[in-house]
């Protein structure tokens, strides 16, 4: 009854398996983009940003207001008429006032700095958007790392295994010989150690896949023990040219664009700081509701309204030299981000240029390890048919078993050195060249 339960669960754990469809890298982007905390967090960042640009027009609308006022008072009052040498005296003489004023003020003219002011919180708002895109370019290439290294992982896997699989076969072929006497005990044994040992490696592999494949989850903003399946190998672009990937990153890098907005914000701070030096001109419009009454004087109650309307100009003609110091410190902020965009400039072509010489040297060391893979399994094959004859010892076998698995690694590894780069490249330029 338990072997049933058993080959059920093993029946239906299968079926789950089978059924799950493996994850692309294409997939595991929008994963990413969509669950990453750190892009939740550049985005509600860059709302931030756009708010306050939204509310920029505020500047050119007038501002509207009410104010309103009742009281009361009780008081004893004692008064001299004019008129008479009579005297009156009221207790607990009671007055009320209310007072409404809503009043409108508009700012018409100042220097034009309301529409600078417009303007940078409107680059600013743009600043919020460049660093979100640096964000989310960052946050591709280090999926697409992480999302590669499983693939690397399972390939040295299906080595180690492969490994696994030829150390098996060698012990198999030890014993049969040790049984019929054509071969010692201490080459069965050796076979035995040998295959433990492929047998360690193989598991400490599968340790390290589980191990990557948390790290793709936490990037990806799932949940730490997700289950999926990755089926997809390496493949690379070979035809990327120097050329291409430096025009795309001076168009296209994010952290050009940025550095040249930050230049713009700054630029637009002086024209904000200009506008100062010239007058402020300035429209009102009231009405004012006010009605008091009282116990006590010659008038009894007393009810005025009307509308009220002017105009105001504000000149700021010596202020301590602060307009002054703020312009100058302005412009030098100015040269500033002037600089920033020519050590942002070069430091991209260096590790551009960088970057793609390791990306040639890494094609070319693939294409070596290439023909180094297939030396390796003939070197293989022979070292098996002369052990299969007697020709050769099991050291020698041994030796030519592990400059296969060496090969092998080698080339799965120059592989993912290759897309490594391309993966960067393509983060440098804004992800532009040659894109897939």
């Amino acid at each position: 009854m338990k072997m049933k339960i058993a080959l059920a669960l093993l029946f239906f754990a299968l079926v789950k398996v089978s059924a799950q469809e493996p994850l692309t890298i294409t997939e595991a982007v929008q994963l990413g983009l969509e669950h990453n905390l750190s892009i939740k967090i550049s985005k509600k960042s860059a709302e931030t940003s756009a708010n306050n640009s939204d509310m920029s027009y505020g500047a050119l609308l007038p501002t509207f207001g009410i104010s309103a006022n009742k009281s009361y008072s009780n008081t004893d009052v004692t008064q001299q008429l004019a008129n008479s040498n009579e005297t009156r005296e009221i207790k607990d003489a009671k007055t009320n006032n209310l007072n409404i004023s809503p009043t409108l003020n508009w700012t018409v003219f100042d220097g034009l700095g309301m529409f600078h002011t417009r303007d940078r919180l409107k680059a600013q708002a743009q600043l919020g958007e460049d660093d979100l895109q640096i964000q989310i370019e960052n946050n591709i290439a280090l999926i697409s790392n992480a999302y590669y290294r499983v693939v690397l992982e399972q390939e040295r896997a299906r080595v180690f295994q492969d490994a696994l699989d030829l150390s098996k076969q060698r012990l198999e072929l030890a014993n049969t010989r040790y049984e019929v006497g054509k071969a010692s005990k201490l080459v069965y044994l050796q076979a035995q150690v040998d295959y433990n040992s492929d047998s360690s490696s193989f598991l400490i592999q599968q340790e390290l896949i589980n191990n990557v494949k948390l790290e793709l989850n936490r990037l990806l903003g799932q949940d730490l023990e997700s289950e999926f399946e990755i089926t997809s190998g390496f493949s690379f672009d070979s035809s990327i040219q120097l050329e291409d990937v430096l025009a795309e990153a001076n168009l296209n890098s994010p952290a050009v664009v940025r550095a040249q907005r930050n230049r713009e914000v700054n630029y637009l701070q002086i024209k904000e700081l200009n506008a100062e030096k010239y007058p402020t001109i300035s429209l009102n419009f009231g009405y004012t509701y006010n009605d008091r009454n009282s116990d006590a004087g010659a008038v009894l109650s007393n009810l005025s309204t009307g509308f009220n309307y002017g105009a105001g100009l504000n000149f700021n003609i010596f202020n301590g030299f602060d307009l002054k110091r703020r312009e100058q410190n302005a412009k030098i902020q100015l040269e500033v981000a002037e600089l920033q965009i020519r050590d942002i400039t070069q430091s991209l072509e260096s590790d551009v240029r960088k970057v793609y010489g390791n990306y040639r040297n890494n094609i070319r060391l693939y294409q070596l390890e290439e023909l180094n893979l297939e030396v390796a399994k003939e070197n293989y094959d022979i070292a098996l048919e002369r052990f299969k004859v007697g020709n050769s010892t099991a050291i020698e076998l041994r030796e030519a078993q592990i400059n296969l698995v060496q090969a092998e690694i080698r080339k799965i590894t120059t592989q993912y050195n290759v897309k490594l780069s391309e993966i960067e490249l393509k983060r440098l330029s804004g992800g532009n060249v040659n894109r897939q």
